[in-house]
Formats: C-alpha cells, structure tokens, sequence
C-alpha cells in the first residue's frame, strides 16, 4: 500500500496477520474531492473502498421524486457492496460530501485470487459479508422506526 496502514473494520482486523499483508497488495490510498463522483448507478463494480475519514451519500433515481438520498457513509464504514452480486453493477450513485481518505480494494483481483489461494478469498469474502450483514441489520432497523408510527389496515 502507498500510504499508512489504514484502520480495518474490525471483521478485517481479525484475519490473520498472513492474510491482511495479502490483503494489503489488493488495496490502494486514494481520496475523493468533495462533490467528486465515487461510481454511478448501473456501471460495473470492481472496487469497494474503507472509508477511513470523510462522508460519501448514496443516492438513487426514484420516478416521480428525483434523485433521492439513500445513505450517507463515514469513516470506519465500507462502501461498495454491489461487487458481491451475480451482475456486479452498481446498484446506486456515490458522491463525496466532503473531502474522503478511503482504502480501495480492487475486488477483481481479489477474485481472480481465488485460483492461486481459495482459502485466503474464502476468508476476506466471508469477513466482508459479515460487515454487510451488519449493515442490513441496521438498515432494517432503521425501516422499523420508520414504520412503526404505520399501521396496515
């Protein structure tokens, strides 16, 4: 990596210290300019990023209602899950909101590491979806305050 280490989410953190030097020749420093374009909805998904400082909004085009902010992401969270799909596309638009230092994970190579060392990509595909397991857990909360003043007749 060119920079410092960056923080780990914890479920990263936790491999063994053989897998995140591995880890470390998938990753890249990189920063996003406020305002910047991360990814647009629909183009293909070959990164996902660790956000260590800024803010990122995740945004969607809803008929009737323009773009629509979905989320906004923070240093410590991971953005870009949709590489993790059968069609790997993006399913929504990122933008900085301020300036972001974030880790790049270029997750094609990480894939096409599988062959050399199953074990290695079995390890960090299983650890990242334990942070996106995580993330779906919150979102669900948040759906349930949202929703719990609405009752269905």
């Amino acid at each position: 990596m060119n920079a410092a280490e960056p923080v780990l989410p914890a479920a990263l953190a936790a491999l063994a210290e053989k897998q995140r030097v591995r880890l470390a020749e998938f990753m890249t420093a990189t920063r996003f300019a406020p305002g910047a374009l991360v990814f647009r909805e629909n183009d293909p998904a070959t990164r996902c990023w660790l956000l260590q400082t800024g803010s990122v909004v995740l945004t969607t085009v809803v008929p009737g209602h323009g773009t629509v902010s979905l989320e906004t992401l923070h240093g410590g969270d991971i953005l870009g899950w949709s590489w993790l799909g059968t069609n790997p596309r993006w399913q929504f638009t990122a933008h900085a909101v301020t300036a972001t230092d974030a880790t790049e994970l270029d997750v094609v190579a990480l894939q096409a590491s599988a062959a050399d060392d199953p074990a290695f990509t079995y390890a960090v595909t299983r650890a990242l979806s334990g942070v996106l397991i995580a993330r779906l857990h919150s979102t669900r909360a948040r759906l349930l305050d949202l929703y719990a003043g609405h009752r269905q007749e």
